[in-house]
């Protein structure tokens, strides 16, 4: 059964991640249909010539969920807000089961790693021996996870992040582009790593962090709304 896919976002990653998806689809036959958006822009019909089939986002479900070959790709995360954004993702009450792993066809995931659902992949990220990723993680072209690496739930990693071997990864982390995290070292949750930071220690929850090496700045004050 192909599986027909919508993507809760509009803008940013959610549109990086749709063109990987229509390549895949139009160019490596990936066996996956792309439906279009589900975001709350009031100005926006069209993304990429497909259409935002709802509006808003977290109204879908009721009509979408009743089809078995329909899944959902969530991408509505930022840096600073990542606990309010689950939460949203969260609020539509979507099954888990209807998240959709992507994997990008130039994507090498070992087989023996262990993957949750939501998760996205694209094109040349590397997930060596024993990785474990539990849910909704987005790993962005180029990213290179050590083996033998854990983590938990709704973390972002931009391009070209190399996360080395046996770390420990809480959840929602944002790692920037051209970081690296050494090996075997814990990463609390809720952390902000910044752009071509190198991460040698471990670090506690809500840490933000950047420099070679990385130092702690201060800690992560989230967005309420």
């Amino acid at each position: 059964m192909k599986e027909k896919i919508i993507i809760i976002g509009g803008k940013g990653t959610a549109v990086v991640i749709a063109e990987q998806l229509i390549h895949a689809i139009d160019k490596c036959n990936y066996d996956a249909e792309f439906l279009g958006f589900a975001f709350n822009d009031p100005n926006l019909d069209v993304i990429l010539g497909r259409p935002i089939l709802y509006k808003p986002y977290d109204e879908m479900k009721e009509k979408y969920l009743k089809y078995n070959d329909v899944k959902f790709i969530f991408q509505l995360y930022r840096p600073d807000a990542i606990r309010e954004r689950c939460g949203w993702r969260d609020k539509i009450n979507i099954p888990l089961e209807k998240y959709f792993n992507f994997i990008h066809p130039f994507a090498y995931v070992a087989g023996s790693a262990t993957i949750g659902y939501g998760n996205v992949f694209l094109a040349n990220t590397v997930v060596n021996s024993n990785v474990v990723v539990g849910d909704f993680n987005t790993f962005n072209s180029g990213t290179l996870l050590g083996h033998d690496t854990k983590m938990g739930n709704s973390n972002f990693f931009a391009a070209q992040v190399c996360i080395g071997s046996g770390l420990n990864i809480g959840d929602m982390n944002f790692v920037g582009l051209n970081s690296s995290l050494k090996n075997e070292i814990t990463i609390g949750n809720e952390c902000i790593v910044g752009m071509a930071s190198n991460v040698v220690k471990d670090l506690s929850n809500n840490a933000i962090v950047y420099g070679n090496p990385a130092k702690e700045k201060e800690k992560l004050n989230h967005i309420v709304r």
